[in-house]
């Protein structure tokens, strides 16, 4: 036999086993080559809740006079944030069908994350979400039933891969700065008062004026206060909050209370935190903390003396 035609043997060889190996994977020619569900469909036609099953844990979004996730309240946004991420979806083409590469993409059933979006109280579709594909922001899915695989980009690729804690509503109090007019500070060996008249700020019962820059940063921060997460509920009932580290408690015009905020320092760093009369705890940072729970000195304008 001669080398040219060895050459030619080899390369035909060669050309069918890549032809078998692509067979395998795609599992056969023909067929859909995009996916046979429209995201942005479901979207509009009205989101009752979604659930995102993982092997770990299981995230349940449900709608209501607000959204709610796991039985917490969820964050304002959820329910944008999800129909968003369902209409700006990218599906791509298809990847493969052949059921023995689910497992390694990622889209097995005991793998993968699965999506499904109800309306109506009707499942409208169920995504098996897998491994990260070969572009950044990319993952493979398959729907539900179904062996044909495709890429997926967008913010519901993240979306999905939240916990609970990540869609909880994290706003511990929203205190609008033209609302606040004393700000009760009580500690375990001090108590004053930041009160607002029509000269500014100043603090009692010394009387002293108080620094405006700095009470605007107080004010600034409860204007908005957000937490970093949340006590687990086992950490959560062994907390002992009496006494606790601090406390701040919010009045408005005509003596209004707008809200009182129990703050517990942590053993690792940090705070707990939670609101008078309500069980949930969250957690904010160790510099946060230490900006609102300031001792009156730290209030006081350089040069100002009580009054007499």
């Amino acid at each position: 036999m001669s080398d040219r035609l060895l050459k030619r043997l080899v390369l035909v060889l060669a050309a069918l086993v890549l032809a078998w190996a692509l067979a395998r994977f795609v599992g056969g020619l023909g067929g859909p080559a995009v996916a046979s569900f429209d995201l942005a469909a479901v979207a509009a036609s009205g989101l009752d809740s979604v659930v995102v099953a993982a092997p770990e844990d299981t995230v349940r979004l449900r709608a209501g006079d607000a959204w709610t996730v796991n039985g917490h309240r969820a964050a304002a946004d959820a329910e944008e944030s999800l129909r968003r991420a369902l209409v700006q979806a990218q599906l791509g083409g298809l990847v493969g069908r052949n059921p023995e590469n689910h497992e390694r993409l990622g889209v097995t059933r005991t793998m993968g994350r699965r999506l499904t979006v109800y309306s109506g109280g009707t499942a409208q579709l169920s995504l098996v979400v897998g491994r990260r594909g070969r572009a950044g922001g990319q993952v493979y899915v398959r729907r539900e039933g179904e062996d044909e695989v495709y890429t997926l980009q967008g913010t519901l690729v993240s979306l999905v891969n939240r916990d609970v804690d990540d869609w909880r509503d994290k706003e511990i109090i929203q205190a609008g700065r033209e609302l606040v007019e004393r700000i009760e500070f009580s500690y375990s060996d001090e108590s004053f008062v930041l009160a607002r008249d029509t000269a500014g700020w100043h603090l009692e019962p010394s009387g002293a004026a108080a620094d405006q820059n700095t009470v605007a940063g107080v004010l600034s921060i409860l204007s908005g206060l957000l937490a970093t997460g949340f006590a687990d509920e086992p950490v959560a009932d062994t907390l002992t909050w009496e006494p606790p580290s601090g406390r701040l408690r919010l009045v408005g015009p005509g003596g209004t209370a707008i809200g009182e905020l129990i703050f517990l320092e942590r053993e690792d760093v940090g705070f707990y935190v939670r609101r008078a009369g309500s069980p949930i705890v969250y957690t904010i940072s160790g510099h946060t903390g230490r900006q609102l729970l300031k001792r009156e000195q730290g209030f006081e304008e350089v040069g100002s003396e009580g009054q007499e």
